[in-house]
C-alpha cells in the first residue's frame, strides 16, 4: 500500500530583523542604569549633608523648627571643642537628652575642615530650644542640626546603589545583545 505524499506548501517566510528602536532601548537602559547609580548614591548620602539649622555657640537659647521630629544629629565643627549644649522641646517644656553619637561621624566642610558628630537627641516635636556654650573658637562659631544618620539605611542605600543600576544595566544589556543576535541572522525586510 502507498501512501500519498504530504503536501507542506512553501516553506513560510523568515521573520525579518528586529526594528532600530531596540538598539535604542538597550542603550536607553544602560544610560537609565548610570542615572539611577549616580541618583541613588546621592540620595544615600543626603543623610551626612543635610541639615535643618544652624545654631550660633553664643550661650543664648534659640528657638529652631526641625524638618521632622525624628532622631537628631548635633554637628560641631572639628576645630572646636565639643559644645556643651542643652535641647528643651517648646511644645512641652521638658529637656530633652543628649546622647553621644555613636561612633566617628564626618562631613567635609570644604578647605576649613570637617563637621564631626557631637551629640543625637530625640525631640518630642519639631520645635525646640537650642542653647549651646561658648567653648568655641572664635565668636562666629556654630552648630549645626539635622537628621541623624542611620547606618542601617546607609548600608541599604549602598546595595541599592549597586543593585538596581545592575539589575538595569543587565536588562540593557540583554537587549542588546538578543537584538545583535537577531539582527545578524535574520534578513533584512522587504520592501
Amino acid at each position: 500500500m502507498t501512501w500519498p505524499s504530504p503536501s507542506y506548501g512553501p516553506p513560510p517566510p523568515a521573520k525579518p530583523r528586529p526594528s532600530a528602536w531596540w538598539f535604542g532601548l538597550g542603550i536607553g537602559l544602560l544610560v537609565a542604569a548610570a542615572g539611577a547609580a549616580v541618583g541613588i548614591f546621592v540620595w544615600t548620602l543626603s543623610a551626612f549633608v543635610h541639615t535643618d539649622v544652624e545654631v550660633p555657640r553664643d550661650g543664648a537659647p534659640h528657638a529652631v523648627e526641625l524638618a521632622s521630629d525624628g532622631e537628631q544629629m548635633l554637628w560641631s565643627f572639628d576645630g572646636d571643642p565639643v559644645p556643651a549644649c542643652t535641647v528643651a522641646d517648646q511644645e512641652s517644656g521638658e529637656s530633652v537628652p543628649l546622647r553621644g553619637p555613636g561612633g566617628e561621624f564626618r562631613r567635609g566642610a570644604g578647605p576649613a575642615g570637617d563637621w564631626v558628630g557631637a551629640w543625637r537627641f530625640d525631640p518630642a516635636s519639631e520645635h525646640v530650644e537650642v542653647t549651646c556654650s561658648r567653648n568655641g573658637w572664635g565668636t562666629g562659631s556654630l552648630v549645626e542640626i539635622g537628621p541623624a544618620p542611620r547606618i542601617a539605611s546607609f548600608v541599604l542605600g549602598l546595595l541599592a546603589t549597586i543593585l538596581v543600576p545592575l539589575m538595569i544595566g543587565l536588562a540593557g544589556v540583554a537587549v542588546l545583545l538578543v537584538t545583535g543576535i537577531l539582527w545578524s541572522i535574520r534578513p533584512a525586510a522587504a520592501r
